[in-house]
């Protein structure tokens, strides 16, 4: 068992100075590997996953005679899905760093002062952010979709066939997906749906709505930033309604 820990150990040393390496070399050329200029098509992945991709899902749970006249239902099934994802996804990301911080005996990062941190130990970071980023294509997934199935079909018994719905599974499995690679961006980006009134800078109006309502009744889409705080890149669609915020 120690000498298994100790080849995963070594293993991980070589993967992440081989990122520090390309970092290097990037920094050196002025050019960037095709991974690394994904965000742009991140950020555009996420808009057609509301546009494109909730639309068929959407065609796919039309089919199904249990969730006839709920369509209020499916809204917010669609919608919790990329919530879940993301949430699934930081939670797995957090986990990786911290099992690696533990394996390479790391310092704890001081998130009041990052520049205080030993240099060598910024460069694992960065070498470790590098990796997980570019391993969005590849990285395995497959818990993390359990993990939002199970929760949804945990809330929604009562709709045992969202379970054989292929068109639902394939929706869980891109947005699970996209949902990594926004969250392994530096900075990453990061939905937001708790702001309750209406905002040009952060909500498009779904078509139904009254452009003289600005209390938010409910989000059909999240508002994707960069960073908790930072610009919006990808604004959430939502329903408002005359009267008080939530």
């Amino acid at each position: 068992a120690v000498l298994a820990l100790q080849e995963k150990e070594e293993a991980l040393r070589e993967a992440l100075e081989k990122e520090k390496k390309k970092k290097k070399e990037s920094l050196k050329t002025g050019t960037l590997s095709p991974a690394d200029k994904r965000p742009a098509a991140l950020v555009r992945k996420y808009g057609e996953l509301y546009a494109q991709n909730r639309l068929s899902t959407l065609d796919s749970l039309d089919r199904l005679t249990e969730l006839n006249e709920h369509d209020d239902l499916k809204s917010k099934l669609l919608f919790s899905v990329i919530v879940l994802s993301f949430r699934s996804v930081a939670a797995t990301v957090d986990t990786k760093r911290e099992q690696v911080r533990r394996i390479l005996q790391l310092p704890p990062t001081s998130a009041s002062s990052p520049s205080s941190t030993e240099p060598a130990a910024r460069e694992l970071e960065g070498a470790l952010t590098a990796y997980l980023r570019r391993a969005t294509e590849t990285f395995d997934l497959s818990k993390n979709v359990e993990e939002v199935c199970t929760q949804i079909w945990a809330t929604l018994y009562d709709y045992p066939s969202l379970k054989s719905c292929d068109g639902l599974i394939a929706y869980i499995k891109e947005c699970v997906r996209t949902a990594w690679g926004l969250t392994n961006q530096m900075p990453a980006y990061c939905i937001e749906y708790e702001t309750r009134s209406f905002r040009p800078d952060l909500h498009v109006r779904f078509h139904s709505s009254d452009t003289k309502k600005e209390a938010i009744e409910t989000y059909l889409w999240p508002s994707l930033t960069e960073g908790p705080e930072g610009a919006c890149v990808q604004k959430g669609v939502v329903i408002a309604r005359a009267g008080r915020a939530w």
